[in-house]
């Protein structure tokens, strides 16, 4: 059988060579390595927008695929580095919560705290920390594990070294605080998470929340959108759907709630990000 795609996903950027390292320390410990970059434009130090990345993007890989994620703020600090087995994928990545979402898909509650810490895998699961070093690029930077670490680690993965040769088990993570938007008579309220290339404001009301709210495609027109002083009524199929121009709502390619400027960006055009509140009102 072929090995098991690499993913990527970073804040690195692609000015820089830091990922073209990683890829070649990946094909140097397995030059038949079929490496795919995800995405290297997420924000820089922000965990959040690589959560909601990470979680949103898995389903669309082969079963068996290698995540590495690198968004490590507190690198070469005492953050613990991770192997996280899931039935579907394997993900690379530092304890800071940069899991939380892929751990909801096997745990509804995962990370809907106020406040961020540790908490237990979820059922079906396992993780390690990565604790030895015979599977670590030598000598290893305090400030590059993407490098150091975690590439080679997916690398010797991908050569079907075992799991469990990666170091300690574990029963916990550490999660991010991302507590799930509720319905409370009739409104939803959520936040923006992240902004795309596009200035699309992505938020963490989801599609599937809209439908247990009652949302058919016969609803969108009863839909109302408050954000940042704006009221959108309706909501919209598509960019350019119906025709017109200005502040939209609709639900994106991710099944999730966005924000944004028909040929323009919303991102801009309201001068907000992510923590920012979204609401969402029914009148069906």
């Amino acid at each position: 059988m072929a090995a098991p795609p690499i993913v990527l996903a970073t804040d690195f950027g692609l000015t820089d060579a830091y990922v073209g390292m990683m890829r070649g320390v990946i094909l140097g410990i397995n030059p038949a390595a079929n490496v795919i970059d995800l995405t290297h434009g997420i924000g820089p130090q922000d965990v959040r927008h690589g959560a909601v990345a990470l979680a949103d993007s898995a389903p669309y890989f082969p079963t068996g695929s290698i995540f590495v994620a690198v968004v490590d703020p507190g690198v070469g600090t005492d953050r613990a580095a991770l192997l996280l087995e899931t039935p579907d994928a394997r993900f690379v990545a530092p304890d800071n919560g940069l899991l939380t979402l892929v751990c909801r898909r096997y745990d509804a509650a995962f990370g809907d705290t106020p406040q961020a810490g540790a908490a237990a895998v979820p059922g079906g699961c396992r993780a390690w920390r990565l604790t030895d070093p015979e599977y670590w690029r030598r000598p290893v930077s305090a400030t590059f594990h993407g490098r150091d670490v975690f590439a080679p680690v997916a690398a010797h993965l991908s050569l079907g070294v075992a799991t469990d040769r990666m170091g300690e088990s574990t029963n916990t993570l550490n999660t991010l605080a991302m507590p799930i938007p509720e319905p409370h008579d009739g409104v939803i309220l959520g936040q923006v998470v992240y902004a795309d290339t596009f200035g699309n404001l992505t938020t963490d009301i989801t599609d599937d929340l809209l439908v247990s709210m009652g949302l058919t495609a016969g609803d969108r027109a009863a839909v109302r959108v408050n954000i940042a002083g704006n009221a959108i009524t309706g909501l919209s199929r598509t960019f350019h759907d119906p025709p017109g121009s200005g502040l939209r709502a609709l639900v994106g390619s991710h099944g999730r709630l966005e924000i944004v400027v028909v040929d323009g960006s919303a991102l801009a055009g309201l001068g907000i990000g992510a923590g920012a509140p979204v609401e969402v009102a029914f009148s069906v």
